[in-house]
């Protein structure tokens, strides 16, 4: 059986007893929120309200599902192109990769609508968690791209979503256990089943296309977690666009180091690989070539 930690349990119960109180769209983008990429959920909110505001209002949003062509979709079937993001916090307790994960990887470019790389903004910073473990790495993440006027570091009462209302923009099945974010229709009340509450804490609107996928992945180790956690304490707008700059500069550097350094290494096997090669159409042991 499911638990809710008790703040959520507290605030659904109360939810439940009244009518929604702000109007849930038709169609809107659904993500729920928690702890991630080894920080709590009132962190990155506080540190996405910066973004938000250095920006004018436009802020990255990181996700690890694609949505494939559904923003657009539902952009061209709603009215003005305005498509809703409702942000609801996650039900259940972090899981422990979320809480401490073994790598932070932070995003510095995404693939446009036509297909071209293109830098993030500078004010951006989205991060997710890694696994160097993993020989390859992780090589994309996801992200929305959010407008929105209002604080989002400051919860409000902003409706209700009842789940078993939801079902996802194309396929009208209802969401997996697993789906965190989804382009969702929304429809019109039924008993058949208890309700299922999730408050809404704040809202935006997908802005341009609304959803990019994520490339250039850079670790956040040594003195670029320095500065990712220097920038995680800004205090004003001022310091958050500056250490975002300052961040984002020392990261490319870093990756343009790995890149030189990767090359350097292929060059070197493709060279060892051709000499043993020609090694052994001569006849010659591969162990005299070494």
């Amino acid at each position: 059986m499911l638990m809710l930690r008790p703040d959520i349990q507290s605030a659904s119960n109360s939810f439940c007893s009244e009518v929604e109180n702000e109007y849930i769209p038709p169609v809107f983008c659904w993500t729920k929120m928690g702890t991630e990429a080894g920080q709590p959920l009132e962190d990155i909110l506080r540190r996405k309200e910066l973004e938000r505001r250095v920006g004018g209002g436009l802020f990255a949003w990181g996700i690890g599902n694609s949505l494939g062509v559904n923003p657009m979709l539902a952009q061209q079937e709603m009215q003005r192109n305005d498509v809703d993001v409702l942000f609801t916090p996650m039900r259940s307790a972090a899981k422990q990769i979320d809480v401490a994960p073994g790598q932070v990887l932070l995003w510095l470019d995404c693939i446009d609508e036509a297909g071209k790389l293109t830098r993030l903004p500078s004010h951006m910073v989205v991060t997710s968690r890694g696994s160097p473990a993993k020989a390859e790495g992780k090589r994309s993440h996801y992200a929305l791209i959010c407008r929105g006027h209002n604080d989002i570091s400051i919860a409000a009462d902003s409706g209700v979503i009842d789940a078993n209302r939801v079902r996802n923009f194309a396929s009208l099945s209802p969401l997996g256990a697993s789906q965190v974010t989804a382009v969702v229709r929304y429809q019109s009340n039924s008993n058949a089943f208890p309700e299922k509450y999730y408050p809404v804490t704040f809202r935006a609107k997908l802005h341009g296309t609304g959803f990019v996928r994520l490339v250039s992945p850079v670790a956040l180790d040594g003195k670029l977690a320095i500065l990712y956690h220097q920038l995680c304490k800004s205090g004003t707008v001022d310091e958050w666009a500056e250490g975002a700059i300052n961040l984002r500069l020392k990261a490319e550097e870093a990756m343009a180091r790995q890149i030189k350094q990767n090359e350097l290494f292929d060059n070197k096997l493709v060279r060892r690989t051709i000499i043993r090669r020609t090694a052994v159409m001569n006849g010659v042991s591969s162990q005299e070539t070494l």
